[in-house]
């Protein structure tokens, strides 16, 4: 087995790297702020190198910062799911939910340990396929996708809509001060570098109509399939990308501007199941869980 660095120091750099607060991280692993840079201080000696830029009221991820977090985010959702997964292998009643990593980890993993304590008896195991135009249901009980409104998912399946998240384009601050786009200044976008993925690439034509580029020609663009290596593309300055609101941290902490007022409204997430379904326990009672999270998502709104 290769040498790992200590898992303290580096939930402690996960957990700063996503807050952009020592304070913060601190408070939430509940450890003092002393603790949290000294292991935020080893990690650096072990790496080699900083992950954060320290400023007098302000810490920012460097280059290897900005890498290094969406691995590490990756890797504890996954080992999350595993001792999920082993500490419910004696319950009697298993749960199989697809979805992507990126609605995994920007809205359903914090809301987990809430099912999990309602039905402690459920055995949750998460899947992260790819989600095409219809859900494999091979295997799985429930699918979540990001899908335009009045979408349906075919034969012998259901769906219902759990909230829409309206989705306009992003991209990094600096991207946009060196850049010719801006908030009065559409024509620009078209020179940029546009990054899609398969999930996001109808959103895009449709976004660029709505903006009055219907006939904008060929635009330059990158194919990144992964959600997560996607949105860390444009927070680091790759190029611009297609996002919703569950990005609202990233925006607040000013990885990521929203430059433009114009946004379409008709996307949002949906949970799909076969007809059936609902007549096992833990699926109606996971349905009924997460559309009530679902409302009181909406409720914050």
């Amino acid at each position: 087995m290769p040498r790992l660095p200590s898992f303290s120091a580096l939930r402690a750099f996960e957990a700063a790297a996503r807050h952009l607060s020592f304070t913060k991280a601190a408070q939430e692993l509940h450890i003092t702020q002393g603790a949290v840079s000294y292991q935020i201080r080893l990690l650096e000696d072990e790496l080699g190198g900083q992950l954060f830029l320290r400023e007098k009221r302000t810490v920012l991820l460097t280059d290897g910062g900005r890498k290094l977090l969406p691995v590490l985010q990756k890797a504890f959702l996954e080992i999350a799911e595993g001792i999920d997964a082993f500490s419910a292998s004696g319950h009697e009643e298993r749960l199989t939910v697809a979805l992507s990593t990126y609605f995994a980890i920007h809205w359903l993993s914090r809301r987990l340990g809430h099912f999990s304590s309602l039905r402690p008896n459920v055995q949750l195991r998460l899947q992260h396929p790819e989600l095409n135009a219809r859900p494999d249901m091979e295997g799985v009980d429930v699918v979540i996708v990001w899908k335009a409104k009045g979408w349906t998912p075919g034969p012998g399946l259901k769906s219902q809509l759990l909230f829409l998240s309206a989705v306009s384009p992003v991209c990094n601050p600096g991207l946009l001060e060196k850049q010719e786009a801006s908030a009065d200044g559409l024509h620009g976008l078209l020179k940029q570098t546009l990054l899609r993925n398969d999930v996001h690439h109808e959103a895009w034509s449709k976004w660029l109509e709505l903006a009055g580029f219907d006939d904008a020609g060929p635009v330059h663009d990158v194919k990144i399939n992964d959600p997560n290596v996607y949105l860390q593309g444009a927070i680091d300055g790759r190029g611009w990308a297609m996002a919703d609101e569950l990005i609202a941290d990233e925006i607040s902490l000013n990885r990521l501007i929203r430059p433009f007022d114009l946004a379409l409204q008709e996307y949002g997430y949906f949970i799909v199941y076969r007809e059936d379904a609902l007549e096992r326990p833990a699926v109606r009672d996971f349905h009924e869980w997460i559309i009530q999270e679902a409302v009181s998502q909406s409720d914050v709104r």
